[in-house]
């Protein structure tokens, strides 16, 4: 188990997270690459020391940090290519498997989006969707249908985007956050690279595959810890379904009811007595298979966080995130 309160123990991972730390400490630097903030050994930099008057906080001294594979409970997640299950309060590493290992993301890359519409955005703006948010070149992608001159509010189009897993409402939240896909990416890459997720790089807002579209488990982790700091986000994350209404390019009204992709949130798959699933992200392409980022609740209501990438089949990853849950409440 690694579990941190006031800094990190292991020297390797001590020197790279204070190298992000020193980067950061009075903002996020832009146009720095960094390496893996975890494991790179980078000595010389960062904070020389501290005392207590010095208002200084290690950058990692809220956060889980796993360096290994860590198993505590006899829970397990075999079939999928990396995983983890984190006690969000008390920092403890319950489960560990790959969360390092660059992987495909499919739609969990919309928790980034999200994420910097969130900090970025105006719940209230509106946006008219342009031909080019909504013309893709593969087939069976998630969307909600949205034509050319529609007009919705940012909020409308995050209910999309964290619901349906909508491609088409993830561009146009792109393009009015940014005023275009390519410089939305840079924020989110820009992003990425602040909060520590170094091991990830975006080329789109949607998550459909790129073979320089990747992330990891940890990386994903410390998005999601991120965006949950705003209420909105966990707020659509909880929602079954969302009834919505907007206008069509000649002012029409077009109503529609968005449902969630996640079925832990529409009640498909059970949780035990006691826990509470609050909220999670999908994602499946064929190249990232069935992967899931999920928040629960226990009877205390401590938080944890459940990450699955890359499993072979959509109820085999429930089958494996079920499993975590059945100590919870021994």
């Amino acid at each position: 188990m690694r579990c941190i309160n006031k800094g990190l123990r292991r020297p390797a991972v001590f020197f790279s997270v204070m190298l992000v730390c020193s980067l950061f400490l009075n903002g996020c630097a832009k146009n720095v690459e960094l390496e893996d903030a975890f494991t790179a050994d980078r000595p010389g930099f960062g904070i020389q020391g501290q005392g207590e008057d010095m208002d200084i906080s290690y950058f990692a001294e809220e956060l889980c940090v796993a360096d290994e594979d860590v198993q505590t409970t006899e829970a397990d997640a075999p079939d999928a290519l990396a995983a983890c299950f984190f006690n969000l309060d008390t920092k403890e590493i319950l489960y560990a498997k790959n969360v390092h290992e660059r992987l495909f993301p499919a739609s969990t890359t919309k928790i980034m989006t999200a994420l910097v519409a969130l900090e970025q955005g105006d719940l209230d703006a509106q946006a008219t969707v342009s031909q080019e948010a909504i013309t893709f070149h593969e087939s069976g992608v998630s969307k909600v249908n949205l034509k050319e001159g529609d007009v919705l509010t940012l909020r409308q189009l995050l209910y999309a985007l964290l619901t349906v897993s909508a491609n088409d409402a993830a561009n146009v939240i792109a393009e009015m956050t940014a005023g275009s896909t390519e410089q939305f990416v840079g924020l989110m890459n820009e992003k990425a690279a602040c909060i520590g997720a170094t091991n990830t790089h975006f080329v789109n807002p949607n998550g459909l595959h790129d073979e320089e579209h990747y992330t990891t488990v940890y990386d994903l982790y410390l998005m999601f810890q991120e965006a949950m700091k705003y209420d909105t986000f966990l707020e659509i994350l909880k929602v079954p379904s969302y009834d919505v209404s907007y206008l069509s390019a000649d002012g029409s009204e077009i109503t529609a009811s968005w449902s969630s992709s996640n079925q832990f949130t529409k009640g498909d798959v059970t949780v035990p007595d006691g826990v509470t699933a609050a909220g999670g992200k999908t994602g499946t392409t064929s190249a990232a298979k069935s992967c899931l980022v999920q928040l629960f609740e226990d009877a205390e209501g401590q938080r944890y966080v459940a990450i699955i990438l890359g499993c072979s089949d959509r109820s085999v990853l429930y089958q494996e995130m079920q499993s975590f849950l059945s100590d919870l409440n021994n």
